[in-house]
């Protein structure tokens, strides 16, 4: 889970509340002495839910600021109160709330000594419900200010999650605001990375030189000469390559892949002329062909079609030159990190919010629990479900996480049993899946419905899982869309994975357009980016039955 960057041990916490409840205590003017309908004043009312919010029972907590805010806004109990209130909404998950009171917080209390602690739950409840704009403002303003060093620090991980994604007038008005601050040397080079990739040379060759003169010992220096060498690279020759493997080991599957790129060439379909090579199955050979390309044919960009371990290689190489890589065939994150490289695939913390939004539209679900093993890769996932579930405006009950190696989820059933959910998502590989589910029945929760992701999507599942898993929903990946899968047929070609991957791929650039190197990589990045596609599917009498289509 993410937390507030500002919040970072129980000492620093129950001072904040020992402090509010002073500042409430030494209150007693006329107005705080007033009561309310109940015969209590601003101070007991406040006082009371101090005592709920302590004890994280943030909702009851909530009722009672909510008094202070709306019937006592002119005396001091009404400061602290809405600091508290806008707390609260963040830990009910509520993260829209928890910006506006915020920011009404910062706004009528400036110089107040939370003024820091607000502008980081601002900022963490943006990032949140993906207001990269906001997130990253308040964000810069709490890591400016703050001498907290670990609260900085995460801090800082979120800026530099959510700095990609902001657009070129966001970031020079982030640049405009913060040029003073060492801070500026990441915006800096975001801002100059995003003038180079929408063609705007100069702006782009300014700022770098900028950030080289005002940062001599910047970070993104090679990240700079990379940048210099795109803009540099000259006019588009309107020529593509393709890697595939026509012979060696996946020589049969290169063969059919073959057809697909003579389909389109031969149809004029695309916005650039196709030229493929043979990796030969090798990825010395595939890394050979990859800068024949470059050096020879003079490509604009490379679509790859090999294995992970042949296109490591690939995409190193063309890195190096400035040339995007395309790759039809793997989600694989490692690769996407590298500069230029785009993957097709979808991830599974994106299955997981399609889920979510199927459960919830369709199955009108509104009460879910959410299990996983204790590990990096599935907590992200399960916040992931968690998040969109709360966009959404429904509630998750109990989330709750597993030792992989443990034998019984005696506890963690439990702990699910007593919050009475509807369904329950398993963020999990395939494995654990046969382990859970038969405890899910065994602990008496075998009438509440199974969610999950692509995991759910194997024969073990089904043979192993046997009626444990019967009716299960789950979100997975779909290798082409309904409508183009149509034109794949209509084209001649038998439904098959890797096959479709690709024809769906070129199906999406042929929409691309006239382009520059500039923004070459922007263009295919939204062009193929821009819908991923999941069938949702449901086990049925050990065979997975699909239900519906739904795009991230």
């Amino acid at each position: 889970m993410r937390f507030l960057a500002n919040i970072v041990d129980m000492k620093n916490y129950l001072s904040l509340c020992v402090l509010l409840s002073l500042c409430c205590g030494i209150a007693t003017s006329g107005s705080n002495r007033g009561s309310g309908g109940d015969g209590r004043n601003a101070v007991e009312i406040y006082d009371k839910g101090n005592e709920y919010f302590k004890a994280k029972n943030y909702k009851a907590a909530l009722a009672e600021f909510d008094i202070v805010l709306s019937k006592y806004n002119d005396t001091e109990a009404y400061e602290p109160a809405l600091y508290l209130a806008a707390f609260s909404y963040y830990k009910l998950n509520k993260y829209d709330q928890a910006a506006q009171l915020g920011e009404k917080f910062i706004k009528e209390f400036p110089g107040s000594t939370y003024y820091l602690n607000a502008a980081s739950l601002i900022g963490e409840s943006n990032f949140k419900i993906g207001e990269d704009y906001k997130a990253a403002y308040y964000l810069i303003k709490f890591y400016t200010q703050s001498t907290d060093a670990d609260a900085r620090k995460k801090a800082f991980q979120h800026i530099m999650d959510v700095l990609p994604e902001l657009s070129l007038k966001q970031m020079e008005k982030l640049h405009r605001v913060f040029m003073s601050d060492p801070i500026d040397e990441h915006l800096l080079f975001f801002l100059a990375q995003i003038e180079a990739r929408e063609g705007l040379k100069a702006e782009a060759e300014r700022d770098f030189n900028l950030l080289s003169r005002r940062f001599p010992d910047t970070k993104y220096t090679l990240e700079v000469q990379e940048y210099q060498r795109f803009i540099d690279l000259g006019e588009t020759s309107g020529h593509v390559g393709v890697l595939i493997p026509i012979s060696g080991k996946w020589s049969e599957l290169g063969q059919k892949l073959v057809e697909i790129v003579e389909y389109f060439q031969k149809g004029k379909i695309l916005p650039f002329n196709l030229h493929y090579l043979d990796t030969k199955s090798d990825p010395v050979d595939a890394t050979l062909a990859t800068l024949k390309m470059i050096n020879e044919m003079d490509v604009d960009f490379i679509i790859c079609l090999t294995s992970i371990y042949n296109a490591f290689g690939v995409c190193g190489v063309a890195a190096a030159k400035g040339v995007p890589v395309i790759l039809p065939m793997t989600s694989e994150a490692r690769l996407e990190n590298i500069p230029l490289m785009v993957t097709t695939g979808q991830r599974q913390d994106e299955q997981a919010r399609i889920v979510a939004r199927y459960a919830i539209a369709e199955r009108g679900i509104t009460r879910f629990a959410i299990i996983y093993p204790d590990q990096a890769k599935y907590q992200s996932i399960a916040e992931a479900f968690a998040l969109e579930v709360s966009k959404l405006h429904c509630e998750v009950v109990a989330m709750t996480k597993f030792d992989p190696d443990s034998i019984t989820l005696k506890w963690q059933m439990k702990a699910i049993k007593e919050k009475n959910p509807q369904a329950i998502f398993l963020a999990m590989d395939e494995t654990m899946i046969i382990n859970t589910a038969p405890q899910i029945a065994y602990y008496g929760l075998e009438r509440i419905q199974l969610l999950g992701i692509e995991s759910f999507k194997d024969e073990r599942v089904v043979r192993l899982g046997e009626k444990y898993v019967e009716d299960a929903i789950f979100a997975a990946p779909a290798s082409i869309d309904s409508l183009t899968l149509q034109d794949y047929h209509d084209a001649g070609f038998k439904e098959d994975d890797f096959g479709a991957k690709l024809f769906y791929t070129l199906w999406k650039l042929k929409d691309m357009g006239m382009y520059n190197r500039s923004s070459l990589p922007d263009m295919i990045s939204e062009s193929l980016k821009g819908r991923k596609v999941s069938n949702i599917y449901i086990i049925k009498n050990g065979d997975f039955l699909k239900i519906m289509e739904l795009s991230e």
